[in-house]
């Protein structure tokens, strides 16, 4: 069994725009979001949870808070892995109209409601975003050393295949920016397992 932690970048300028970003728009963080990974980084740093390894998405919001994180814990960031992008949301990329969300919401709608083939126009579906996260979580996972392992990436992604990746409803809340989760993981074939430790209550 391995743990893993799962942090939510800080607060960035996509937050802010309500700007779709998968890999057209790429903003840094906001002030805030740099507090926000400030005071993670002390959060981390207070308890004994033995971080042995960050391991964060490419977007620019979540290598910024783990640079922040891995200073305060004198680690490396040990790999960026692709697989820990945000929800791919194609065409949609880079806008902020309403009725590109209206897009976005319809097709998260349509994966809550059990609608697997449900895809982002020239994106990916949900069979498609829960390997790419199952992976990413097990290799991580993989990676030698039996000590705990912090994953700084995205929310979006995170919630919505939390219940294939798991077997769980829906928390009913989104990760919030700064917020962690925690994983316990099986890497044991056939079938390696991924179980919900901690969902932080939103606020």
């Amino acid at each position: 069994m391995a743990r893993i932690l799962w942090a939510r970048h800080g607060q960035n300028v996509a937050n802010i725009t309500r700007t779709l970003s998968h890999r057209v728009f790429d903003g840094d963080l906001t002030r805030t979001g740099r507090q926000q990974a400030a005071e993670l980084a002390e959060r981390l740093a207070a308890q004994d949870n033995r971080i042995g390894q960050v391991v964060c998405s490419p977007l620019r919001r979540a290598r910024q808070t783990a640079e922040i994180i891995t200073a305060r814990l004198g680690l490396p960031t040990a790999a960026e892995l692709d697989e820990l992008r945000e929800l791919n949301v194609g065409t949609l990329d880079g806008r902020s109209d309403a009725e590109a969300w209206a897009v976005y919401n319809a097709v998260l709608a349509a994966w809550a409601a059990g609608d697997s083939s449900a895809r982002f126009p020239g994106g990916e579906d949900y069979a498609e975003l829960c390997a790419r996260l199952r992976h990413a979580m097990v290799t991580v996972a993989s990676r030698p050393g039996n000590r705990i392992s912090l994953i700084v990436a995205h929310g979006a992604s995170l919630r919505a295949a939390l219940p294939a990746l798991t077997g769980i409803a829906d928390p009913g809340s989104d990760l919030a920016t700064g917020a962690v989760a925690s994983f316990e993981i099986s890497t044991s074939p056939p079938q390696p397992g991924i179980r919900l430790l901690d969902w932080p209550a939103p606020g």
